[in-house]
């Protein structure tokens, strides 16, 4: 499902989670790259955002370390199937779409303004909670 663009109007701390959204969308585009996620290039797709300008060329970076973290994430749950995932500062990270499980718990624990983007894209439900770090 495409969603209409948006303008994320963030700065700061918030604004860095852009920056790992466009490195993990890059790995995700390539023919050879290790990261298979469609929800990350989805996101991606839909922030009317000079990626470039801020950051500079993409790099595949981001998307090693969350298949680095996704590969741990999955050792864990072989152990712990219904276990808690904890992502402090998780941003527009995507994780849940790429370690399909129904049993365990994820909870995102990030700024105000970067709970506010995810929520456009990344609802959440029993099984994922968000919650801001810092009161507005």
């Amino acid at each position: 499902m495409m969603m209409s663009a948006i303008k994320p109007n963030l700065s700061a701390i918030p604004e860095t989670m852009l920056w790992t959204l466009h490195n993990r969308a890059y790995e995700a585009l390539r023919d050879d790259g290790i990261l298979d996620d469609p929800k990350c290039l989805e996101i991606y797709k839909s922030i009317d955002y000079n990626y470039d300008r801020s950051f500079g060329k993409a790099d595949g970076s981001h998307g090693v370390r969350s298949w680095l973290f996704d590969n741990k994430i999955r050792e864990y749950l072989a152990v712990y199937p219904d276990g808690v995932i904890v992502n402090l500062g998780e941003g527009l990270e995507t994780q849940r779409f790429r370690i399909a499980t129904e049993k365990v718990l994820w909870l995102s624990i990030d700024l105000a303004e970067a709970i506010a983007i995810r929520e456009r894209f990344i609802h959440p439900d029993m099984r994922n909670i968000y919650t801001s770090a810092l009161a507005p």
